[in-house]
């Protein structure tokens, strides 16, 4: 016999692989995990003759020749199945798109990719073969998509997440329905949870990074907990949030985090206590903790483990161009469009930033015949700048805030850098892959007409 399935605890992306495997491997069964997770349950009760599940009791009689695993590499994740197989030496591949999990399955072979959904990958793989869905299958890998891919908006995302999601949608699937699986935040007692968080959670910046932070005890395990952390990450917009659980009744702790940025990597600071998931969503379970001791000495953990935030002296440019302020507004125009900038810092005599002119400023001059006037007598003198140790997210409020593409970055009263939108859409680019220079010119070029048309503003920098 050979057989799929995925890991325990079976989510919307494990229902969405395997129902591609199927379609992929049809002499394959599938196999059952004991336990579904409860937003992902509805779906499976749906649609369960799609999947046609054999139980892993089944297993027992059987000689297993080949297994294929889907959404995870962890033995610890798939130790359910592994026990009623006699024989010991099947053939295994995997499919995985957990860059981070390491692969601990003894003779396995991964042929996954680094995906932002597991489901996206094997339909790349039904694409190609031409494989031809019915509209409730498609309807499954879809929300499979959507569900670990935050609706196409996470940062892991990649082309072939909606190239896949594209011909998911063309193979019949239905967005009605992929938003009713995932509108999950459906019953009093997640509810009840949602306000609750609301009103003690707690923002510490830490190491430059605002993360939300939270500690609720609990009577009794809620199922559904995942999607009301998610809600608070959407409304409050953190860098990451962590959430933690005390079930008193069974003395159980949960742990459940979320991340909008790669740099914070929380499935490698949640493995230190046994869990895990991708970079920007992990989780953990303990039992037999107290959870006020645990609390304490998680954020100790967080202190010591998280990785400093990309700062404005990281990213910043410092061969800045300048001019002086004694130099002629003409001299600014020409200089300007030989270095093909649409402002510049203006220098002092002792060597230090007194304004800056743009664009817009060297139009006024010229309106009125002006030209020849000096730099002081047209420049802005309300200098926006900032130091070295701010962070990127700070850059962009800034930036948006004061409608800017440049931000000066002073240290002892000396220009040493500045923030251009180009260096912070570069940065943009590296952690969410805004793709080619060509792409990012085009980009630059719509912010500036976003920013001019809100602001009635030439936008300098």
């Amino acid at each position: 016999m050979n057989i799929t399935f995925g890991h325990t605890n079976m989510d919307f992306d494990c229902l969405g692989s395997l129902i591609l495997a199927k379609k992929l491997f049809p002499d394959h069964v599938l196999v059952r995990s004991r336990i579904i997770h409860p937003m992902a349950y509805g779906v499976y009760n749906l649609y369960k003759e799609y999947f046609n599940f054999i139980d892993p009791k089944d297993l027992e009689k059987e000689k297993i020749e080949h297994i294929i695993i889907v959404d995870t590499s962890s033995a610890e994740r798939v130790k359910e199945y592994f026990k009623y197989m006699r024989n010991q030496e099947p053939r295994i591949t995997i499919y995985d798109h957990h860059p981070n999990e390491e692969c601990n399955i003894p003779g396995a072979e991964n042929a996954g990719k680094n995906w932002g959904a597991n489901t996206s990958y094997l339909a790349k793989l039904a694409m190609e073969q031409g494989i031809t869905l019915t509209s409730e299958e498609a309807t499954i890998a879809l929300t499979g998509i959507y569900a670990d891919t935050g609706r196409l908006i996470y940062e892991n995302v990649c082309r072939g997440d909606l190239e896949a999601a594209a011909w998911l949608l063309d193979m019949g699937g239905s967005l009605r329905l992929v938003k009713s699986f995932l509108e999950t935040i459906r019953e009093d007692d997640q509810l009840l949870v949602l306000n609750q968080l609301l009103l003690m959670v707690e923002k510490k910046l830490i190491h430059g990074h605002e993360i939300l932070l939270s500690y609720l005890e609990l009577d009794e395990n809620i199922p559904g907990l995942a999607p009301v952390v998610e809600k608070i990450m959407e409304i409050e917009n953190p860098d990451a949030y962590f959430a933690v659980f005390f079930v008193r009744k069974t003395k159980t702790i949960l742990v459940i985090t979320r991340s909008q940025k790669q740099r914070i990597n929380l499935h490698a600071l949640l493995r230190d206590y046994g869990g895990g998931g991708h970079q920007l969503a992990a989780s953990l379970m303990l039992r037999g903790q107290e959870g006020p001791l645990f609390y304490e000495e998680f954020l100790n953990h967080l202190e010591k483990s998280l990785v400093p935030a990309t700062c404005a002296k990281d990213v910043m440019t410092t061969d800045v161009f300048t001019i002086h302020e004694n130099s002629s507004v003409m001299d600014a125009s020409i200089y300007m469009e030989k270095v093909n900038h649409t402002g510049l810092p203006v220098l002092d005599n002792q060597g230090k930033i007194s304004g800056f002119i743009g664009l817009r400023d060297i139009m006024k001059a010229r309106r009125v015949s002006q030209m020849h006037a000096p730099v002081s007598a047209y420049m802005s003198k309300n200098i926006i700048s900032s130091h070295p140790a701010v962070t990127m997210r700070e850059v962009e409020r800034v930036f948006f805030k004061n409608h800017i593409g440049h931000l000066p970055i002073i240290e002892n009263d000396t220009l040493i850098g500045i923030v251009t939108r180009w260096d912070f859409l570069e940065y943009k680019s590296r952690r969410k892959g805004l793709g080619t220079e060509d792409e990012m010119e085009k980009t630059v070029a719509a912010l500036q007409t976003l920013q001019t048309e809100s602001s009635g503003t030439t936008v300098e920098g």
